[in-house]
């Protein structure tokens, strides 16, 4: 299988701008680069896809430039938008920068050291281009190569014009020159002859390439990846309620997890193509093994177990199966929380609400304090019920007072009737 069948059949090719440009792939030492915005300080699962076929592309031989649009960001682009983007502060933009920088070499590192796979990148940033030009330099050297028929000619800048209600400034619309010049510079310093873009990117890329060929007198490629999306039509990485991030302290590994195990069938396949670096025979494997037995939900829980790992690392995803099995399955709670690491607990807690122990802590406080009982009163019904458990252990007491004794490696469970429990950390 060559690189462009590779690439169509694990969804990540959309459009390229000349059949040469796999021949030249193929080859070992070419280099080409993806951008990423720093409208953020973390990527997105729909990132993701972009980094995993820059991935697929690095297998290959070839080195990636991930560049960020440090520069660019500064004025923002016209996108679908139907107004201006309101500016980030220069300050919020280079915190920015410097994380989405982090994020991404954790990343890369995180794969060459678990999967054994040799391959060359390096991170750039756009501001470093532009911050000691000046107006008329990049006026002259770049403004001159591209026309205001061409540009109005873009849909997104096409619709801002058009509609008397809405408007661009020159400084979005200035932001393609901004575009286009990555691409020469690039090229210039880096030998860099491809860049890999969104699917929406496709006129802005081929533009881009035209300005390489009036400034440099070279035909250079542009590859575009496709929009993901579910089987419902819904952009890829969009909860009901937020966006899922690869930031752990903007979202849990576990909260990643749950995503991927309630993935519905008809996405699946597509997902462990395009998100994972299992080969294409192991992927046909987990199929067949998941159709002798669908209630098991095998592709499921291989393709969260790759994607967790591949983002937060192992001992993540090692974390992340450990508190599904604390949460939903019927399984020994006591004999998990004795084998775990202090990192281990502090993510459980995380998942679950959980109080700290204090001296004279009472059965009763407990309950209420963790909201698995909503009164006093309330607490005394569910006891009497044989509904309150410590540990596995009935309560039966009102007045209960928990102890040292109570705590098995720091931790007490508190259970209301068979899945409902809280922990209390010592």
């Amino acid at each position: 299988m060559n690189l462009k069948q590779e690439l169509e059949v694990r969804w990540l090719l959309n459009q390229f701008s000349n059949e040469e440009v796999f021949n030249e792939y193929t080859k070992w030492w070419q280099s080409f680069y993806i951008w990423f915005d720093p409208s953020a300080d973390s990527l997105q699962l729909g990132n993701m896809c972009a980094i995993m076929a820059a991935v697929n592309l690095m297998k290959y031989g070839n080195k990636c430039y991930f560049l960020v649009w440090g520069a660019t960001w500064m004025i923002g682009d016209p996108g679908w938008k139907d107004a201006e983007r309101n500016f980030l502060t220069e300050e919020v933009l280079r915190h920015n920068e410097r994380s989405i920088h982090n994020q991404i070499t954790w990343f890369l590192d995180n794969l060459r050291a678990n999967y054994w796979i040799n391959f060359e990148f390096e991170m750039v940033n756009n501001y470093d281009f532009f911050k000691d030009m000046s107006v008329l330099t990049f006026l002259r050297d770049v403004g001159k190569y591209i026309t205001i028929n061409n540009m109005i000619k873009k849909e997104t800048v096409a619709k801002r014009i058009e509609d008397p209600d809405k408007s661009i400034s020159y400084t979005e619309f200035s932001y393609m020159l901004l575009q286009g010049y990555d691409f020469v510079k690039l090229f210039r310093d880096k030998w860099v002859k491809l860049q890999l873009a969104w699917w929406d990117q496709w006129w802005n890329a081929i533009t881009w390439v035209e300005l390489i060929r009036k400034i440099e007198e070279k035909e250079w490629y542009v590859m575009t990846i496709p929009i993901v999306t579910d089987a419902s039509g819904k952009k890829f990485g969009k909860s009901a309620w937020n966006a899922i991030w690869l930031d752990p302290n903007k979202n849990s590994p576990y909260f990643v997890y749950q995503f991927f195990m309630n993935v519905a069938d008809a996405d699946v396949e597509r997902y462990l193509k395009i998100l994972t670096l299992l080969s294409l025979e192991e992927v046909a494997e987990i199929i067949k093994k998941h159709n002798e037995n669908p209630e098991l939900r095998h592709w499921q829980a291989a393709l969260w177990k790759a994607v967790v790992e591949i983002i937060f690392g192992k001992k993540a995803s090692t974390q992340s199966e450990m508190i599904s099995n604390m949460l939903f399955w019927d399984t020994s709670k006591l004999e998990i929380i004795k084998t775990l690491s202090k990192d281990d607990i502090e993510a459980l807690a995380r998942e679950t609400w959980n109080i700290e122990y204090s001296s004279w802590l009472q059965i009763l406080d407990a309950l209420v304090n963790s909201w698995l009982a909503s009164s006093r009163w309330d607490w005394r019904k569910l006891i009497d019920w044989g509904w309150i458990f410590l540990n596995e252990t009935k309560v039966e007491d009102w007045f209960k007072e928990i102890t040292d004794s109570d705590f098995i490696n720091w931790v007490a469970i508190l259970r209301k009737w068979k899945k409902n429990f809280k922990l209390i950390i010592k």
